[in-house]
């Protein structure tokens, strides 16, 4: 249900239509001088890009057994990805799709353009801006996008987990994909990756991701909370004249930028809070090792924990009667979330481990077995949350007395149109 529209945003309507009408003759002149030649042009191109492998990553080449993990090799559209004892290759034939960095459990794959904090921040940031942010592909767009527009080499490029952190924090994310662009795609696996990836993420959050199939209905609107922040920096910033003034888009982008600087924040203080938990080095002197993904994930289950127990993992075990110490399984976990002790006994750290089963399926007496988990373990406990509630609610009360002082100055403000407009007649 749309908001009621007030007097502040005939104001803000106001503001955003002052320059045409104080600067005609620029306005006329920029559209007579534009050149054809000289604007940008669209290239499909520019938002794809060949990842490169780290067989240091790969669960399949720390184990020595190409069939330890093959998620990246199931969902490559065109068999580019090969896995020996040795390494992990990606060839020619590659699409660049971007499907191989969303599935893999240990980020075995870097692609800079898909990076999952710089896809968070790209997408929250016009999620935190506009009415509606749409996730679409270089087939389905064809041309050069709009700033509330994010564009993948395949709507599959982006993780469950990624979209499982982006549905906790904000309901504006649609997917833009017209009828029948996926029947015509090469990229043959990656309409089932991007469906089963938001499923995922919808089951978990309760979201409902938004689709939309006619370019026609995409709205690059700001959002009303946008707008007024924007305004609103404004007059903070002149204190008086509130239709002058062109640079209020700064206000507006502070916000967002503060926002996105909040969220990253939390990031590095849970990576902190886990460290001093459990230990930066495990007991073999092994750096423990957190995804980009799962830190995501975390930063989200540590503002709103309730999802962690809908989570479905597993965990490995161990039987020690069968354990003979040889250490294979510490091997083969890339991500050191698997250690043995001073005392001979197996650890496992759950916040760290991705339930990818390799110790497992390498432990050749069988001592390990996998068992299911829910993801309670990822739920860090923050330190600082007592201070940091305390700040928020002192927050919240200045925000208060600062909407009464601005209901009361504009209720005087129409007040005074009003008597003007008596006067007059």
């Amino acid at each position: 249900m749309a908001e009621k529209h007030d007097l502040l945003d005939d104001i803000i309507d106001i503001t955003n239509n002052w320059g045409a009408v104080t600067k005609p003759v620029e306005t006329v002149v920029n559209g007579i001088s534009f050149d054809p030649e000289t604007a940008p042009q669209w290239d499909p191109s520019k938002y794809k890009e060949r990842p490169r492998p780290n067989s240091v990553r790969c669960l399949s080449v720390a184990s020595k057994d190409p069939k330890a993990c093959t998620k990246c090799q199931d969902v490559c559209p065109v068999n580019a990805i090969s896995i020996t004892e040795t390494a992990l290759t990606v060839n020619e034939s590659c699409r660049k799709c971007g499907l191989c960095a969303a599935v893999c459990p240990t980020e075995a794959f870097l692609i800079q353009k898909l990076m999952p904090k710089t896809l968070y921040n790209s997408i929250a940031k016009q999620a935190a801006s506009h009415d509606h942010v749409y996730i679409t592909c270089t087939r389905a767009l064809g041309r050069i996008p709009k700033e509330n527009e994010i564009v993948l080499p395949c709507v599959g490029a982006l993780s469950k987990e990624l979209w499982f952190s982006l549905f906790m924090e904000y309901d504006n994310i649609s997917v833009y994909l017209p009828l029948g662009v996926c029947d015509r795609c090469r990229t043959t696996t990656g309409e089932e990756a991007y469906t089963d990836a938001i499923s995922y993420a919808e089951e978990l959050t309760g979201a409902a991701c938004g689709l939309e199939v006619d370019e026609k209905a995409l709205d690059h609107e700001y959002s009303r909370a946008y707008k007024r922040s924007q305004f609103l920096g404004q007059v903070a910033r002149t204190g008086t004249n509130l239709v002058a003034g062109h640079n209020a888009a700064i206000n507006g982008a502070q916000a967002v930028a503060q926002r996105i600087q909040n969220h990253t924040k939390r990031v590095n203080e849970l990576t902190r809070s886990l460290e001093q938990a459990v230990g930066v080095q495990n007991s073999q002197h092994h750096r423990r090792m957190l995804t980009q993904r799962r830190e995501l994930v975390m930063a989200a289950l540590q503002k709103w924990s309730e999802p962690a127990k809908q989570m479905k993992s597993e965990l490995p075990t161990c039987d020690m009667s069968k354990c003979t110490m040889c250490g294979d399984c510490t091997e083969a976990c890339v991500l050191h979330a698997i250690e043995l002790d001073r005392d001979g006994k197996i650890q496992i750290e759950p916040a760290y481990c991705v339930g990818c089963g390799v110790c497992a399926r390498v432990c050749k007496e069988g001592a390990l077995e996998m068992h299911p988990t829910d993801g309670s373990a990822l739920v860090v406990p923050d330190p600082h949350a007592e201070e940091i509630e305390r700040e928020r609610a002192e927050v919240r009360k200045l925000k208060q007395q600062g909407k009464k002082v601005l209901d009361s100055s504009l209720k005087a403000l129409g007040d005074t149109f009003g008597e003007d407009s008596s006067s007059k007649k």
